[in-house]
């Protein structure tokens, strides 16, 4: 378009722009006028200025306006044509005509379609709708193409186009609508001719007024009876229902809205239930096992699950030796049972169940009336746990042992007592793998020794390898001869030997607590076992 402007540059933006050699700013192209952002308005000036009913189409080419053409553009365009100059052909030619400057088609009577292509199918009778090509007939003729008369009378009713059948006009009744109602000007059924009374009047023939509120209720048509809309109170509908009462005729009851207010007239729905209700109107109590606001609170359990009540979650009846208001308080006062109803029989030692009334007895006791205690093996509850003590009774309470020994104790020492074993089976095992052949008869010789020993300790009740006061136990091994003078132990002094009266004054020592023990001192080129305690000293020679 600015092929011409040799001082122009075409944009690439916007339609008939062109950019400025000075600035580089957007002006519209020559021959083109501004349209908003845009230069779409073709401009003919000067010596290619248009005449008066001519357009400019294009910069400097004038035409006719729409709908003319020829000399001075004063010819209207035939029926074929439309458009400037009448350049543009008519497509619904010849079965309609084109606007001669908008084109848009008019079909002719018996034409439809959007370029009138279709013919219509109407009578005489009927007119065709040109864009859908369906008829509409005249008055008293009837059928889709308008082609049968209606055999009703055209004064006192309608024809129905669709199926012939005659609307019959206020005041008249029949199958030709030519009876004539009689219902004080209320009109009436068109095949059975009963009246259909207006709003305020009732009876047969419509001849009696309502006496009710009209504007709150309506009139029963065969009795004249008020029947009021909800929220008015009956005979005659002028008055709202009293607090508490709702619906037609104001004969249902409110439910239990929150704090005692009233619910509508109308529907009866509450802003809110009171504790233990639920539902719009709140006239459903809370569901089995709630109870409360909105009934949210789960119940208490109350006797064989049964509910409880609805607004304060109390139990009607406990399960029995329990009570209180939610059933969680069990029986006081020496009852039990049902209600707590029942006196509890005397327990000496120990407490009345309060659910079946028998005697839970203290750590101890048994028997019915918990007067008895426990055998000297057993103690705890009932007496159903036995004594760590050995041979000796228990504490029948507590099961600790007399003397204060305690069970820990005890089984220390057997463990200490099956320490040899032990050792001698994994020796055994040791030698049999061949690891110390060379030692096997030195070593079982040495085993028998300490199992000889530690079975002793174990006979021992005090002062021998394992003390009431743990002070602990030495031993020294070698080999020797062995010898021991204490009376209070039982040892086997068979095969020990007898100390000289030498050595027997220097050998006495005395320990810690200043208690005498006394050694034999090892003889020259022997190899001796000392086994000291805080009373004795054994000793072994080999």
């Amino acid at each position: 378009m600015c092929v011409q402007c040799s001082a122009q540059r075409l944009s690439l933006t916007g339609k008939n722009v062109c950019l400025s050699v000075r600035d580089s700013s957007p002006i519209c192209c020559s021959g083109w006028g501004q349209n908003g952002d845009e230069c779409t308005v073709p401009l003919c000036e000067g010596e290619r200025a248009c005449l008066q009913d001519e357009v400019c189409v294009y910069p400097g080419l004038c035409r006719c306006k729409p709908g003319f053409y020829g000399y001075q553009c004063k010819t209207p365009c035939p029926p074929e044509f439309w458009g400037p100059d009448c350049r543009e052909l008519c497509p619904c030619h010849p079965h309609g005509h084109c606007d001669p400057v908008t084109g848009k088609c008019s079909c002719l009577p018996n034409r439809w379609g959007n370029l009138c292509q279709n013919g219509c199918k109407c009578g005489r009778h009927g007119k065709c709708d040109p864009v859908y090509g369906n008829c509409t007939c005249e008055e008293g003729w009837w059928t889709s193409t308008c082609s049968k008369a209606c055999q009703c009378q055209l004064s006192k009713s309608t024809c129905d186009q669709a199926t012939g059948r005659c609307l019959c006009n206020k005041g008249y009744w029949g199958q030709k609508c030519r009876l004539t109602c009689s219902c004080f000007q209320s009109p009436c059924q068109q095949h059975t001719g009963a009246c259909q009374c207006q709003h305020g009047r009732w009876g047969l023939t419509c001849d009696r007024h309502c006496i009710c509120n009209l504007s709150n209720s309506d009139c029963d048509l065969q009795t004249g009876n008020c029947l009021c809309y909800p929220g008015y109170k009956e005979p005659f509908c002028n008055e709202p229902c009293d607090s508490g009462k709702y619906g037609r005729g104001c004969k249902k009851s409110c439910g239990h809205c929150e704090g005692g207010r009233s619910c509508s007239k109308q529907d009866g729905l509450c802003d809110a239930c009171a504790p233990g209700w639920n539902g719009t109107r709140c006239d459903q109590p809370c569901p089995a096992g709630y109870y409360g606001h909105r009934c949210r609170k789960v119940c208490p359990h109350c006797r064989n699950m049964d509910p409880c009540d609805p607004e304060t979650g109390a139990c009607l009846h406990c399960d029995p030796g329990w009570t209180g208001p939610r059933c969680d308080k069990p029986c006081t006062d020496g009852t039990y049972g049902d209600g707590c109803r029942f006196l509890c029989k005397t327990c000496h030692h120990g407490h009345c169940d309060h659910v079946t009334g028998s005697c839970i007895c203290l750590p101890g006791f048994q028997g019915e009336s918990c007067n008895s205690t426990c055998p000297p093996n057993l103690y705890g509850i009932n007496c159903s746990s036995t004594c760590d003590c050995g041979n000796h009774a228990c504490h029948p309470a507590t099961g600790a042992c007399p003397n204060s020994m305690s069970r820990h104790y005890f089984w220390f020492s057997q463990l200490v007592s099956a320490l040899p074993f032990i050792l001698f089976i994994f020796l055994c095992v040791f030698v049999w793998a061949g690891l110390l052949a060379g030692l096997l008869i030195p070593l079982c010789i040495l085993i028998l020794a300490l199992l000889f020993c530690c079975c002793c300790c174990g006979n021992i009740r005090k002062g021998d390898c394992i003390l009431e006061n743990a002070n602990g136990l030495l031993m020294f091994f070698a080999v020797s001869s062995v010898s021991h003078h204490d009376p209070e132990l039982t040892f086997n002094h068979s095969f020990i030997e007898q100390p000289s009266s030498g050595w027997v004054t220097d050998s006495f020592e005395t320990d810690d607590e200043g208690e005498v023990i006394y050694c034999e001192p090892p003889r020259e080129g022997t190899r001796v076992i000392f086994l000291v305690s805080h009373s004795f000293c054994v000793v072994f020679t080999l």
